[in-house]
């Protein structure tokens, strides 16, 4: 996989399989990371862009960290890597609301032909409340973490939207009970989050602070 690039440098070719990991990233955190690090595995994904949401409409009755910090922090984690990740900011660049519909039309204009956009087990069944729903399944497919036997079928899958269950690969991932809320909460308590934040985050939250 290539080395971090941002949305201008984004251009993919059509046999490339590019897997999209979108996301609040406040801060990114160890399950993110897992969760990118199975899909590329299971999906053999030549290319796995993870991008920061600019401004997430489902979190307005929130705070969320502005969007430079949070780009910011999810580029320091993956040139903590040292590779295997990229980042893209065409979500902040965007004016108005985020919506996953304009991203991966985008993506695909600039030559994703075979796309995934990745998530959670969670957000399978809370897609219905997505914007276009539909209309994402027109332009990438659904990949989605799963606890190893607990996968639905397609006739349960279409229940949630209709063609789900033949745009939907699962990517097998024990699950880790963490969120980006818990570790805020705990930075705040100045707890050790260590084992769950990569350091290189840690270390620009607290040069910023972040969550204090």
């Amino acid at each position: 996989m290539a080395e971090p690039a941002l949305t201008d440098e984004l251009q993919f070719e059509s046999h490339e399989r590019v897997g999209a990991l979108g996301g609040t990233f406040d801060p990114l955190h160890r399950a993110h990371l897992h969760l990118a690090d199975a899909a590329a595995q299971a999906l053999q994904l030549d290319r796995l862009i993870l991008i920061p949401a600019g401004d997430p409409w489902r979190k307005r009755d929130r705070s969320v960290t502005p969007a430079r910090h949070r780009l910011a922090m999810t580029l320091a984690a993956v040139e903590e890597r040292r590779g295997g990740l990229e980042v893209s900011d065409l979500e902040i660049r965007r004016d108005g609301p985020t919506y996953t519909l304009d991203t991966v039309r985008e993506l695909r204009d600039r030559g994703a032909k075979q796309l995934w956009w990745i998530m959670g087990a969670d957000a399978v069944l809370d897609l219905p409340h997505w914007h276009k729903p539909n209309e994402i399944l027109t332009c990438a497919r659904i990949a989605a973490a799963v606890r190893p036997g607990a996968e639905l079928d397609r006739r349960q899958l279409d229940r949630i939207v209709y063609g789900l269950g033949r745009w939907l690969d699962w990517v097998p991932m024990d699950p880790i009970d963490l969120s980006a809320s818990e570790l805020r909460d705990r930075m705040r308590a100045h707890e050790d989050v260590s084992d769950d934040v990569p350091l290189a985050v840690l270390s620009y939250a607290r040069e910023q602070q972040l969550y204090e």
